[in-house]
């Protein structure tokens, strides 16, 4: 019975944070249609009870860095949202087993989609981008590989 119970926690486990760690673009392979190439892009996830941290570190051409989080809560409520670029509310939700969405709506009308999908074989994550600022649309996708 006790192998049974931790056979059950690890599957469990292995499901909820197969996405955990550090993710590396891949800019071969990632298109930035909306804004300009990063030189480079690290995304970090990290389990929370109810959620993940999202952080993002990005260092543009001209070597300017940043780093941006965010908490994650898969119950698909409106939470604020305070940040350079958006004043508004965020909601986030499992899509299924490897796929989460996140939609940031801000109170200018800008609004954003992330769709981020982990692969089958689990060492890349895709990350589809959807938005609009100031009227202007675009999409981007990136290709991350696992660190």
């Amino acid at each position: 019975m006790r192998n049974v119970v931790l056979l059950v926690l690890l599957a469990v486990a292995g499901r909820t944070q197969t996405v955990v760690g550090a993710w590396k673009l891949n800019p071969a392979r990632s298109t930035f249609s909306g804004q300009t190439q990063p030189k480079t892009l690290v995304l970090r996830v990290e389990p929370r009870p109810n959620g993940e941290v999202i952080t993002v570190d990005r260092t543009e051409g001209n070597g300017q860095s940043t780093t941006v989080s965010t908490i994650l809560y898969f119950d698909g409520a409106a939470r604020s949202l305070e940040n350079a670029g958006c004043s508004g509310s965020q909601r986030s939700r499992r899509l299924n087993e490897r796929s989460v969405e996140i939609l940031r709506q801000c109170t200018s009308g800008d609004w954003e989609r992330v769709v981020r999908r982990l692969t089958q074989r689990g060492k890349e994550l895709v990350v589809e981008i959807t938005w609009q600022r100031s009227g202007r649309r675009s999409e981007e996708r990136l290709v991350l590989e696992k660190q």
